[in-house]
């Protein structure tokens, strides 16, 4: 769909223009100042929820100058040449004892335990309290079988504007992983899509912890794991670059969740930018078929990406899960 090279200058100057309709009609939305009804009534919109099939919209919809989409302008390549980037291995996420997270764990949120609410978010007065947790409180949101399967191992992350990665933790040597060796205080892994290319600032790219490469949680089969994710994304609606909302949900591939701990769609809790508290999600047990190899483990080493932590029993199977970045 992205134009070619030598398309005509009129027909780069068409796609061009409906990139900059469709990113005022994102920047309007994503900061509040229009709903999606707003823009169905307008036109803008179809009930579901796709753009409209116009031209100087959509680029799907015909071309002013043929019977064929309007396409899309080629993005900016900064004279990089493709595939001259080494791929990284995944950021291995730290897996850390229970006793470490503060506040500790508890089954449901403890109503008793309230933090102070920054006046800046929406709805707020100064003085008002929330929640601990980005949970709801009440039994329905409690971790299931907390008590019966107790999380062993726990694993934080957060969700924030881009910045340099200076703890790069590929689980490997760098002889393993194209040669690498960026990610130290010395050499940090920039927040970018190619060495060649610019810096992606804090408001142009969120991203777990941050940073890049996306990060990998690996942990092993019936390892009961407390994933605590914490929202620290600016508090202002129109501090987004233009695109993206500052709630966040948690999805983990491969996992045994209940409501509280998956929120794909509208499944679970959303957590809303508040800096203080995190949202404490534990995968009470993970009794999912593992995604890497059957039960029992592999007939030969896995390549080193995928290679699990050490067991915790003998008769434990290794799996691992990714978590991706979202620019």
């Amino acid at each position: 769909m992205y134009l070619l090279g030598k398309a005509s200058r009129a027909r780069v100057r068409e796609a061009e223009n409906a990139r900059r309709n469709r990113a005022e009609i994102l920047k309007a939305w994503s900061q509040g100042q229009v709903s999606r009804r707003d823009l169905i009534k307008m036109g803008v919109f179809t009930a579901g929820g796709a753009l409209a099939f116009k031209n100087g919209l959509s680029p799907f919809a015909p071309s002013a100058y043929g019977s064929v989409p309007t396409g899309f302008p080629r993005s900016p390549l900064f004279n990089v040449l493709a595939f001259t980037q080494p791929m990284p291995r995944f950021d291995v996420l730290p897996r850390n004892p229970v006793s470490a997270l503060n506040p500790a764990p508890l089954a449901q949120v403890d109503e008793t335990q309230r933090h102070l609410l920054d006046p800046r978010l929406e709805g707020v007065r100064p003085g008002d309290t929330g929640p601990n947790e980005g949970r709801p409180p009440g039994p329905i949101w409690a971790h299931q079988e907390f008590t019966r399967f107790p999380p062993v191992v726990s694993i934080q992350m957060t969700t924030e504007g881009a910045k340099a990665n200076t703890a790069y933790s590929p689980g490997v040597t760098s002889n393993f992983n194209s040669g690498i060796t960026a990610g130290t205080p010395g050499t940090p892994f920039r927040p970018t899509f190619h060495p060649g290319f610019p810096d992606q600032g804090p408001l142009a790219m969120w991203t777990f912890n941050g940073t890049i490469p996306p990060k990998l949680m690996q942990v092993r089969y019936g390892e009961p794991v407390l994933f605590r994710h914490s929202n620290l994304l600016p508090f202002d609606v129109t501090q987004n670059g233009g695109f993206g909302r500052h709630t966040i949900s948690t999805h983990e591939h491969n996992g045994h969740h209940g409501a509280d701990t998956s929120t794909t769609g509208t499944t679970g809790p959303r957590t809303t930018a508040s800096r203080v508290p995190s949202s404490s999600r534990a995968s009470s047990t993970t009794t999912t078929i593992p995604s890497c190899w059957p039960d029992g483990g592999p007939s030969t080493p896995p390549p080193p990406i995928l290679r699990p932590a050490a067991p915790t029993t003998p008769a434990a199977s290794p799996r691992s899960r990714a978590t991706g970045t979202r620019p």
